[in-house]
């Protein structure tokens, strides 16, 4: 295509015109969003705003703009995770963060307002290519290059595809040379088919032949824009071109074209006059007219400019021709927005020296004549009521009202419904502006008021009245139950509620739960604070009944707000506990506890036995971890000591949290038993009382050690009653040089560990037995002495043996 390829070329901008007191705070707050998303500072902002021209003075009030609109836009983000919907600043930030500009140097850009008009040249997404595939326009003249296709067909038929020759003429075969040029369609058909009825074809005047001609392909011209184009110079378009084609081409008007004064110049004539700002509005193309070879188009600069800024819809620069008024400026611009000020509008306007402000009235705008250079601005209206009263709180139907001429207190509580029930009548309060629009408060007896005794106060606008609530004015009340009932917690207090009534809301009692002694708490509100013994809560007690029914006691006691019931646990009361035996048990399985004081050797005895393989010094007990909150913050506490001690010894920070990660969801504990001695000693000091959740193991016989840790092969060796700690290290290599010989330890199959024990140089490895594991840890590395230190050392030393040798002697 033709078209392809084309680029507008771009200007960088240029700020000297720049008045910052016209800008709006629509343009500096997407300035600024512009420069955040860039992570341009104000430094670089300055010296950029500089090289393109800006006044010093102006830079300043800019920077001062820049601050303000900062800290606005600061104080508009929102704190929580929802945003009102209606913030116009958090709106307009959202539009501007879905447009954001695409080039550093373009940065400024959204500070100088467009050209209206002007983006339809430069929008990629609107194209004025000319459609090729229409048919061919009557008044079409023909010229050098053109194709014509000529079909003859009925009695005879023939088909012919000729290329108009520069000399203007086709060479139709069996004819000779016809002359076409400058002729239309309409004309070279009738003069074609005049040359073949004249010649081969003569049953064309009997009707019986007839001849169609059309248009092939199309010839290309060459078209000249001058002026002030964005880029003026010779373009080749397609012969169905028309103006916008070419304006489209060379992008349309510059900075200083003009966009209602565009000349089609044809043969040194002034044929036809384009207004864009006709097509933009109306939506009609007057004067488009068809170009044709050697057209020249040219933009003129533009004579009268001005700008719209603030509340019109399209603001921007217009072009004004001459007798056009600002109200026809302002349809260009789509008039008024719905937040426009239009009772007085601004105008900067240029003098022979200097710039002066007036202002116009809406009265005067259809026929106010702009100026060179007048700039418009249109401001918002204020955001006030001029007749806003509003009510809340105890009233039936609160918000805001109209506030009529001579609207009394009275008259707006019969607006909003009258009062409520629970209103609280003697006070409320009218909160109000004074003329310097510093705040007062006016306090009434709306009981008075209301009864006709005191006198009815008018009111005034932005007048905001508050009836309180009963219940706003009073802290909330509740009762609390705890204990044995099914939904333990707090409920609101109601007039009359029982403990029965409370038992009830609570979801009713557990099985567990004692009718006698139900203890309730109340609060004391007049306590002699100098007595010695001052009391803290009253406390009464009674029973109540397990259908819930009324007697005598409980049906008078009333519940009072905050009091705290306490239903216990019935004295008897007791839920099974189970415990579990396994392996080489003659019953092994689940068995709950007949009393409180069953230990190992009862839980033996009730499981038939041992087997004849039970390994008796293997047997173990496994105990669950339930503790209690003293127990539960003991372990903790020690749990922390270790680590602590751990990480100043260098332990590394992932076994740390292994070990703690190890040691926080540990679930049980081994207890170390000795089920020989249980069993001939019941009831011994060995015998264990059993708790909940208690697992007996039993293994069969063992005939192993295992040996694990810094050795040099880790392994499995048989147990052999007269081997030693020693003898099964050497069964797994022996040490390794990284061992730590003297804490090594040994883990038996009941659940008891032994250590070893050191003096001077002797060491004391603990026995072994059948399934025991012998662990050997690993050394901890120590930095080495210094030389200055291994002298110290040794001077220490040698003075102690002689304070010693002395001591001797």
């Amino acid at each position: 295509m033709l078209f392809e390829g084309f680029s507008i070329a771009q200007t960088a901008d240029d700020l000297s015109n720049i008045k910052v007191e016209e800008l709006t705070d629509d343009q500096i707050r997407r300035f600024v969003v512009d420069i955040n998303r860039l992570g341009i500072t104000e430094d670089q902002i300055e010296q950029l705003a500089l090289q393109r021209g800006m006044n010093p003075v102006e830079l300043v009030k800019f920077k001062d703009r820049l601050k303000s609109v900062r800290k606005a836009l600061n104080s508009s983000q929102p704190t929580g995770p929802t945003v009102s919907r209606g913030s116009s600043i958090s709106d307009s930030i959202s539009l501007m963060e879905q447009n954001p500009v695409q080039d550093f140097n373009t940065i400024f850009s959204e500070l100088q307002l467009k050209n209206f008009g002007a983006e339809v040249f430069r929008n990629s997404k609107v194209s004025f290519e000319p459609n090729l595939r229409i048919p061919t326009p009557g008044n079409y003249q023909l010229a050098a290059d053109d194709e014509l296709m000529i079909d003859v067909f009925g009695y005879s038929e023939a088909n012919y595809n000729l290329k108009v020759s520069p000399e203007g003429t086709i060479r139709i075969p069996l004819v000779g040379p016809v002359a076409v040029s400058g002729l239309t369609i309409e004309q070279a058909k009738k003069v074609i088919i005049r040359r073949l009825s004249n010649s081969i074809y003569s049953d064309i005047k009997t009707g019986r032949t007839s001849v169609e001609v059309s248009l092939g392909s199309i010839r290309s011209i060459k078209v000249n824009i001058i002026g002030e184009a964005t880029v003026p110079g010779t373009y080749t378009l397609p012969s169905l071109a028309s103006v916008y084609h070419a304006l489209y081409a060379s992008g349309g008007p510059n900075t200083n074209g003009s966009f209602r004064d565009i000349q089609l110049i044809r043969n040194n004539t002034v044929v036809a006059v384009i207004d864009v700002y006709k097509y933009l509005f109306y939506g009609t193309k007057q004067n488009d007219m068809r170009l044709m070879d050697q057209d020249v188009i040219k933009i003129n600069t533009y004579q009268l400019r001005i700008e719209l800024k603030g509340e019109v819809k399209k603001p921007g620069l217009f072009d004004v021709s001459p007798g056009e008024t600002l109200s026809d400026v302002l349809k260009y611009a789509g008039g008024f927005t719905d937040n426009a000020y239009t009772s007085r509008i601004q105008v900067f306007r240029n003098t022979s020296k200097d710039r002066q402000v007036t202002t116009v009235n809406q009265d005067a705008i259809g026929t106010l004549v702009p100026q060179k250079g007048d700039a418009f601005i249109i401001g918002k209206i204020l955001n006030r009521f001029t007749n806003r009263i509003s009510i809340k709180g105890a009233v039936y139907r609160p918000g805001e009202f109209e506030l009529k001429e001579g609207m009394t207190l009275i008259q707006l509580i019969g607006e909003a419904d009258g009062i409520r029930e629970d209103a609280f009548t003697s006070r409320a309060t009218i909160h109000r502006l004074k003329p310097d629009l510093s705040p007062e408060i006016i306090s009434i007896d709306l009981e008075k008021l209301l009864r006709g005794e005191g006198k009815d106060i008018p009111l005034k606008k932005e007048d905001r009245i508050q009836i309180f609530s009963k219940f706003d004015l009073k802290e909330g009340y509740y009762v609390t139950i705890e204990g044995e009932v099914s939904l333990p917690g707090i409920f609101l207090y109601e007039e009359g509620i029982s403990v029965n009534d409370l038992v009830l809301m609570a979801g009713g009692l557990k099985e567990s739960a004692s009718l006698k002694r139900v203890e309730i708490s109340r609060r004391v509100k007049d306590a002699d604070p100098t007595a010695t013994n001052t009391k803290t809560a009253i406390i009464y007690q009674q029973d109540i009944n397990s259908d819930l029914r009324d007697s005598s006691g409980v049906s008078k006691f009333v519940l009072l707000p905050f009091d705290e019931v306490s239903i216990r646990p019935a004295p008897g009361y007791s839920e099974q506990k189970n415990v579990v035996v396994e392996g080489e048990i003659i019953y092994s399985g689940k068995y709950s506890l007949q009393a409180k004081n069953d230990r190992i050797s009862d839980l033996v005895k009730r499981s038939g036995g041992l087997t004849p393989e039970a390994y008796l010094n293997g047997a173990v007990l496994v105990r669950t971890r339930n503790f209690n909150k003293t127990e539960q913050s003991n372990s903790q506490q020690g749990i922390n000591n270790l680590l602590k001690q751990n990480y100043q010894n260098g332990l590394p920070p992932a076994i740390l949290l292994n070990d703690y990660t190890f040691n926080v969801q540990k679930k049980s504990d081994h207890v170390g038993i000795n089920l020989d001695r249980i069993i001939k000693n019941p009831g011994s000091e060995y015998d264990l009382i059993l708790n909940d959740g208690d697992t007996l193991r039993i293994p069969k016989l063992l005939q192993t050690v295992r040996v694990s840790g810094e050795v040099l092969y880790p392994a499995l060796v048989r147990y052999d009653d007269v081997l030693g700690f020693k003898d099964y290290i050497l069964g797994a290599g022996g040490f390794s040089d990284k061992s730590s010989k003297k804490r090594s330890y040994v883990l038996y199959p009941n659940g008891s560990v032994k250590g070893t024990k050191s003096f001077l140089f002797f060491r004391s490895y603990p026995r072994l037995s059948p399934g025991a594991e012998i662990y050997v840890p690993i050394k901890r590395e120590r930095e080495r002495l210094r030389t200055a230190e291994v002298i110290t050392v040794g001077a220490t030393v040698v003075s102690m043996l002689a304070i010693l040798f002395n001591v001797l002697r």
